[in-house]
């Protein structure tokens, strides 16, 4: 996730808000919020944050922050809840813990923390963020304000909470009807086999076509996704040459399992497996490069270490399966 002062507001649905309130509707994201007079929307759907707003506030020299970000779902709350009491613990946030509690919502459960800050002038601000989980993602909504002004502002962020109608976000997938774990990337017209359990979600990022997470493990999703890009000349043999050295480049204590030409199909990939640190999960990149008629794709997947092995045979599986389909693509162009 980026900046935790970032909100998304997401929505479905036609009823217009009373007289006064302001619908704010994003089909991709799946939300939908009703905003409160005087809020003032500074930013609205860009990578994981659907909206940056700022709220009304009795002192305008200092308005509150209204945000709400995007996220994978945890395995549970709970996990989320104790990620947060490390934190604290370790002393990794310049702020006091104040509340960090799974509570029962109007909606089902959520995760309400609250964090307080003290400025150079020794003001005190609060931080106060409720999580909820829908459709397989995590919503994190958010107000930062004065301490002075917490109370007056928490019940328009109530207000907002209750609004919230959730719908599955858009990830430009569907089944592939017939065929077990298939789908569909229907923009770009390919299709590829997930592992069993697996499911698209919204991207992280805009340039993934498609991208698709395990079942959690307390906060972590195994994932995959897939990259396109315009044909370019490319031996892949001097591609497996010099890939070690530019991955060590950027990730100097990496471990670098493998990086070969396999087939794929009627052609041939580069394959590397490499394993890393991300925080505090060792991690195994398995990837395949290659050209297909339209693009030069990217195939990641991104395990946790010790689930790596079992699951190989299967991910290679899914590597194999990936086809394109017929059909107009924008930007598609022929191999080089």
């Amino acid at each position: 996730m980026t900046s935790v002062c970032m909100i998304l507001l997401i929505g479905l649905g036609s009823a217009q808000a009373p007289a006064g309130l302001t619908d704010f509707v994003s089909k991709r994201y799946g939300l939908r919020l009703t905003l409160p007079p005087g809020c003032e929307i500074l930013e609205r759907e860009r990578e994981d944050r659907i909206l940056i707003a700022r709220l009304a506030s009795p002192d305008p020299s200092r308005p509150a922050l209204l945000a709400c970000e995007l996220g994978l779902a945890p395995e549970s709350l709970d996990a989320w809840r104790t990620r947060i009491d490390r934190t604290a613990q370790l002393g990794r946030r310049p702020a006091t813990l104040v509340r960090n509690e799974v509570v029962q919502g109007p909606a089902g459960p959520q995760l309400e923390t609250i964090w307080e800050y003290r400025l150079p002038d020794d003001q005190a601000w609060l931080e106060h963020a409720t999580r909820i989980v829908a459709n397989r993602q995590l919503y994190t909504f958010l107000i930062r304000v004065d301490a002075a002004h917490y109370q007056r502002v928490l019940d328009a962020y109530k207000a907002i909470l209750g609004s919230a109608v959730f719908s599955p976000p858009e990830t430009g997938c569907a089944p592939v009807p017939g065929a077990a774990h298939r789908w569909q990337q229907q923009e770009y017209r390919f299709a590829l086999d997930l592992p069993t359990g697996w499911k698209p979600a919204l991207a992280p990022a805009e340039i993934a076509l498609l991208y698709a997470t395990a079942p959690a493990r307390e906060i972590w999703s195994d994932n995959v996704l897939v990259l396109a890009r315009p044909h370019r000349a490319e031996e892949l043999a001097r591609l497996a040459r010099e890939l070690p050295d530019q991955l060590r480049a950027e990730e100097p204590d990496c471990e670098i399992l493998q990086c070969s030409i396999v087939p794929h199909g009627s052609r041939q990939a580069l394959e590397t497996i490499v394993r890393t640190q991300r925080g505090p999960f060792s991690i195994t990149v398995l990837e395949r490069r290659f050209a297909g008629e339209r693009f030069d794709y990217e195939i990641k997947f991104t395990i946790e270490s010790p689930h790596f092995e079992p699951l190989l045979p299967e991910l290679r599986r899914c590597l194999d399966s990936f086809r394109e389909l017929p059909g107009e693509v924008p930007g598609a162009g022929k191999p080089t």
